[in-house]
């Protein structure tokens, strides 16, 4: 081997043949090329480069994976230190980027909420409003996140989250809690809003390519110094009630128009059940939590559809025997 070529260039020449492998829309060649420059803007960088070589490699094939470039100008990867060594860093902008490129929404955006901003929400099928003054010299402090996004059918979701959230997903930043180091305090604003992403994506429509997203979110995760997961009863209880808004994020229509036929004085019930059939059985069992956790459906609205729409299914199961 040429002595003048270092570890860390010999890891992104030996990363080449499974990159493009993996990766059909980037090129290695221009990859190649940003990764270099990012490792080389520091002594500190390369020095870590240089010692964990094999890391370089891991962070290139994760970076095919996820389909992003490292280009400087769009902002969405970077290949930086951490614990010894180089890993991708998504942003929350190439977590977007990869939303929409799989057709999950047509567009997304985040945003911090601060102290003297005035934010209104208006539930999890209708954009906020939010009023602040861009130009103001402290706006205080973070009070909550969002984040928006329009799906392909036309439909805005939004995600909300207070900064009591926000600091129990920064503590269970294993990265956070054992050194007080890592993304959460060098880039606190950019981790905000990642976290809403990360959540918001889990309302956004299910697509063929929705691994993209979630392998990305999983090594967003690692790269941050890892997470522990690990739910309390009231987390538990929480993210049924998220699950529940989702599936509600997603058929607001459907549901508004099973409410409103069951209050009229004489139900079609087989449109209701053609509706709620219309439902993923996934999203019926998030949808069918109990209005006392904060459910969308009453006592009696849960009552109804359980006996009538088991009813049609068996009569249009013995018609089919019969048939």
């Amino acid at each position: 081997m040429n002595q003048d070529v270092m570890p860390y260039q010999t890891a992104i020449i030996n990363a080449e043949e499974r990159f493009r492998k993996v990766s059909q829309q980037l090129s290695y060649d221009k990859e190649s090329i940003f990764a270099m420059q990012q490792l080389t803007k520091n002594d500190y960088a390369m020095s870590v480069a240089n010692k964990n070589p094999k890391s370089v490699i891991l962070a290139l094939h994760n970076l095919a994976s996820t389909g992003l470039t490292l280009n400087p100008a769009n902002g969405y990867a970077y290949l930086v230190p951490r614990d010894g060594s180089i890993v991708l860093d998504i942003s929350y902008k190439g977590l977007i980027k990869i939303a929409t490129d799989t057709g999950s929404v047509t567009w997304a955006r985040a945003d911090l909420v601060y102290d003297s901003d005035t934010f209104d929400y208006f539930g999890p099928a209708a954009p906020p409003s939010h009023k602040a003054n861009p130009f103001a010299k402290d706006r205080g402090n973070i009070i909550g996140a969002y984040c928006i996004a329009k799906t392909n059918q036309g439909d805005i979701l939004t995600e909300v989250m207070d900064w009591a959230e926000i600091e129990k997903i920064r503590g269970k930043s294993t990265a956070f809690t054992k050194s007080k180091s890592g993304p959460w305090v060098e880039w606190l604003n950019q981790m905000a809003k990642k976290a809403i992403i990360k959540r918001a994506s889990k309302t956004w429509p299910y697509t063929e390519h929705r691994d993209r997203i979630e392998q990305a979110i999983a090594i967003a995760n690692e790269s941050e110094g890892g997470y522990d997961l690990g739910d309390s009863e009231e987390e538990k209880t929480y993210k049924r009630q998220q699950t529940h808004d989702a599936a509600l994020g997603r058929w607001h229509k459907t549901v508004e128009f099973i409410k409103q036929e069951l209050e009229k004085e004489s139900p079609d019930f087989y449109t209701v059940s053609e509706a709620w059939n219309e439902v993923p059985q996934d999203d019926q069992m998030a949808l069918w939590l109990a209005p006392s956790r904060g459910g969308c459906f009453s006592t009696h609205e849960r009552e109804t559809i359980r006996k009538e729409v088991a009813a049609i299914g068996m009569q249009q199961a013995e018609g089919d025997q019969n048939g």
